[in-house]
């Protein structure tokens, strides 16, 4: 974040509208008397690009200027069937950038973009696409059923939820569509509101022959198939949530209300919601499960909106949003959690904060899921939250301001400490990411052999520490990333980012003008001011995990969030603050996370955070390594399990070994015990496969790599002793 920034000084421009540009920019010159031909560096999107957001523009950056001749200047744009996309195109004279507006959101299908400038700039054509997606609140298919409600604005961020906790087979429906023929062919449901009538009947029914409903703050009929009678009382606002369990150390708190309900018979209470954070206050039920019929049927239900919570909890409180009151401008994400003077209690309580409190709340459902599904017959299969069984991992980020020992020599120290025949895609070998300044101290060959050795290099965006509008931070990306492509024209096209003095004037600004030109994965949640932390190691939001952002309204954006948590201005000297965190990850607790940093080459706390990862094992990785990953393991499913006689089949599809790292990367849980027995062989495509035995929160799993193909994981009787 820093402000020893030398660029971070210097005043931000204004595109240009072309049409306004005409002969302003150099009336009576000779067509670059003084200047070499220009000709294009590089442009956005990509040539080949698949993955391109509906909001993109497309800029091209030039190494000449186009005085003179800016009018002749041609730049278009053909969808996929080859009508031309209107759209206005700007010029920025400073930064030698030309850039296409499109007037609407692009259509789905491959784009075709030409820009020349006749007699001077020579034709240059490339080609996108824009996928053509579902919405990302959608499954792939699979025995979990998530109904969603069109009005409520959290309940998306379920299936992020899902996705999080490894649990990716699952279908996606609006909760109107809820009727026995879809429940008939799923093994458990997700729902926050009600259905119709006869929805809500058929519902009750196919929970008594065996299914599994999970309730969110359940009403009328739904609370009576829970097991919950109205208690009469006000809703809990704000409380606490406690399992008893040992690796709940602290009750964790809950955004949003939770409703006080008795508890009838044949209903337990797994979890309680403590009212307020006043000593002796009375518990309340916070999660309840109730067993019905003779064929594993399971009504689950909490007494809060967990998406609701886990949101807020993760993205800070909305009505601090735009408020100045840390005493440290500009405006930062802390203030969406650290309590303005006189506004009660921080969001994310200090205290507790070495505890990933939205984490955890996502644990307690994905244990309630998988549990149910054991205990039927039905276990369900998941991924591991990090590859080859990793219970931490670093995320080495640096923003680096242009000083002198950077970017190259601390990469160059990385790929020397390098374990003999060690493979990057494999997390075996330590890299990292550098945001830069254009002014940087490395040339375009030395970026080259960087990312040719897996290290990941984008632009250091800036608006000079000044807080922002929606149009000047775009303005802001749009000139870094050309900046950086007019330096560095051959790297990959940059995915990763963390905005300079991380300003965050509006929080879900941020998110929409980074998808925009291509950020997918955020780092701006940063864990600062030194005084607020108080060199305590833990989650500011709540997480360990990277996951999507909610745009508060309801639907997913296409950026994940992940925390910078180990900030140098914070912790430098304490290195081994990552060991503590690290601990508590592999310890009884299992608060995993991929540990994000931000190190500007000021100090030792680059290189003392790799010394104490390769002490501990712990893979040291860039963002860009953490989001292909993620997505990788998103995108890998396995449809709905078959069973017959003890045996559970399923067929894992998705991105190849080799796509995900390679074997042993992607590792697949299984219920360790279920009503039929233990696991005791698993098989890929027929063939013995190793399997390891892990607990995490509580429950036993066998582990076991998982590639695509076929899998079947036979149970029976536990082995005789001796």
């Amino acid at each position: 974040m820093g402000t020893r920034s030398r660029w971070g000084r210097r005043s931000a421009g204004v595109l240009v509208l072309l049409l306004l540009a005409g002969t302003a920019w150099g009336v009576g010159r000779a067509v670059l008397r003084d200047e070499p031909a220009p000709r294009v560096l590089g442009h956005y999107p990509p040539d080949g690009a698949e993955d391109v957001s509906p909001r993109a523009r497309l800029d091209v950056v030039l190494n000449g200027s186009l005085s003179g001749v800016a009018d002749r200047l041609r730049f278009s744009l053909v969808d996929a069937h080859g009508e031309a996309v209107p759209g206005a195109v700007h010029l920025d004279p400073a930064m030698r950038g030309v850039e296409f507006e499109p007037r609407e959101p692009l259509a789905s299908g491959r784009h075709r973009a030409v820009v020349e400038v006749p007699g001077v700039v020579e034709p240059v054509e490339w080609s996108f696409t824009v996928p053509s997606r579902a919405p990302l609140t959608r499954g792939p298919g699979g025995p979990v059923l998530l109904a969603l409600d069109a009005e409520d604005p959290y309940d998306d961020f379920l299936a992020e939820v899902l996705r999080a906790e490894g649990l990716t087979a699952f279908t996606t429906v609006d909760v109107a569509g809820l009727d026995p023929g879809v429940l008939r062919r799923h093994e458990a449901v997700l729902l926050s509101r009600t259905p119709p009538g006869p929805a809500a009947d058929a519902l009750a029914g196919w929970v008594r022959r065996g299914g599994h409903a999970v309730l969110f703050r359940p009403r009328g009929a739904l609370a009576r198939l829970a097991g919950h009678v109205p208690a009469g009382r006000a809703p809990v606002p704000d409380g606490r949530v406690s399992t008893g369990q040992p690796a709940w150390a602290a009750a964790h708190p809950l955004h949003g209300p939770a409703d006080v309900v008795r508890v009838g018979r044949g209903a337990e209470v797994v979890a309680q919601v403590l009212p307020g954070a006043g000593a002796g206050a009375r518990a309340v039920p916070g999660v309840t499960v109730r067993r019905l019929g003779e064929r594993g049927g399971r009504v689950t239900a909490f007494t809060w909106d967990l998406a609701r919570a886990v949101v807020l909890t993760r993205q800070g409180n909305p009505a601090w949003a735009g408020r100045e009151h840390d005493g440290h401008p500009p405006l930062r994400p802390n203030e969406l959690f650290e309590a303005p003077p006189g506004e009660g209690e921080d969001w994310v309580d200090p205290g507790t904060a070495e505890v990933p409190h939205a984490d955890e709340q996502m644990r307690l459902l994905s244990r309630q899921l998988v549990e149910a599904s054991a205990d039927a017959g039905r276990p369900l299969p998941r991924w591991w939250y990090l590859p080859r069984d990793h219970a931490a991992a670093v995320v080495l980020a640096a923003d680096d301001h242009g000083v002198e020992d950077g970017t190259l020599a601390h990469f160059r120290r990385l790929v020397s400490g390098d374990p003999p025949g060690c493979v990057v895609a494999r997390w075996e070998c330590a890299r990292g990411t550098s945001w830069i300044y254009p002014e940087a101290e490395l040339t375009p060959a030395e970026a080259d052999e960087l990312v040719a050795a897996g290290f990941d290099l984008g632009a250091h965006v800036t608006t000079s520490c000044q807080n922002w509008s929606p149009r000047s931070l775009d303005l802001a990306y749009a000139r870094g990333l050309r900046a950086f492509r007019a330096r560095f024209p051959a790297l990959p096209a940059q995915r990763g980012s963390r905005l300079h003095c991380v300003v965050t004037s509006d929080p879900l600004t941020q998110p929409r003008v980074e998808r925009a030109w291509g950020i997918r994965l955020d780092m701006n949640y940063y864990r600062w001011p030194p005084e607020w932390v108080d060199r305590r190691e833990g989650f500011m939001t709540g997480s360990g995990l990277p996951m999507r952002f909610s745009d508060l309204d309801g639907g997913l954006l296409d950026v994940h969030q992940q925390e910078t948590h180990l900030v140098d201005e914070v912790f430098h000297g304490d290195a081994d603050a990552l060991r503590r965190l690290v601990s508590r990850a592999r310890g009884p607790q299992g608060w995993v996370g991929a540990f994000g940093t931000h190190v500007d080459f000021t100090d030792s706390f680059a290189d003392d955070l790799v010394s104490v990862a390769r002490g501990l094992r712990v893979p040291v990785v860039s963002a860009e390594q953490l989001l292909a990953w993620t997505d990788a393991r998103a995108a890998t499913t396995y449809g709905h399990p078959q069973r017959d006689d003890r045996h559970v089949h399923f067929r894992v599809r998705g991105p190849s070994a080799a796509e995900v790292g390679g074997p042993g990367m992607l590792r697949a849980m299984m219920p360790l015990r279920t009503r039929d027995g233990v696991v005791r062989r698993v098989l890929h495509h027929g063939k013995d496969l190793p399997h390891d035995v892990r607990e995490v929160q509580g429950l036993e799993y066998a582990v076991f790599d998982a590639v695509p193909g076929g899998y079947t994981v036979r149970y029976g009787p536990p082995a005789r002793a001796g």
